[in-house]
């Protein structure tokens, strides 16, 4: 019994000094020092010393009731996983196969027509110089007055 004694002045000077040592911190709700050479040291000590209005309980929103429940939130995810698993299935490899790829390359040839590559005739000429004399004609000078 004599042994536990020591054990509880220890413990007892034990919260004692600890006591103290968070007595002597610094308060973290006390106003901290502004610097005065800062540019918004007058606005930063009014906003330290403005006490505002506390909050209550009446100020805590009331529930919502247009939030999805558990249950809707799990049929919403089975519908996902569902439409995920039958894109799966429809688009798995052995769903399609590729065939009469060499048909369909020669009705894609015969659609496409190919660019005439071959040299301009005189009326080619004809017309690109028509339609360069239009724009000429329609094209004014710059003013010459600064802006």
């Amino acid at each position: 019994m004599n042994g536990a004694t020591g054990k509880i002045v220890r413990l007892g000077v034990l919260i004692a000094l600890t006591a103290t040592a968070v007595t002597g911190c610094v308060s973290p709700f006390k106003t901290a020092k502004v610097d005065p050479t800062s540019p918004i040291a007058e606005q930063a000590s009014a906003a330290a010393r403005y006490k505002g209005r506390r909050p209550t309980f009446a100020d805590i929103p009331a529930i919502p009731t247009d939030v999805r429940g558990p249950a809707r939130i799990k049929a919403v995810v089975e519908a996902e996983q569902r439409a995920a698993a039958k894109l799966r299935r429809d688009a798995a490899p052995e769903t399609f196969k590729l065939t009469d790829t060499e048909g369909y390359a020669a009705r894609a040839r015969a659609a496409a027509k190919a660019p005439d590559f071959g040299a301009p005739t005189e009326a080619d000429r004809a017309n690109t110089e028509a339609f360069a004399a239009a724009a000429r004609g329609r094209a004014s000078a710059p003013s010459s007055q600064p802006k």
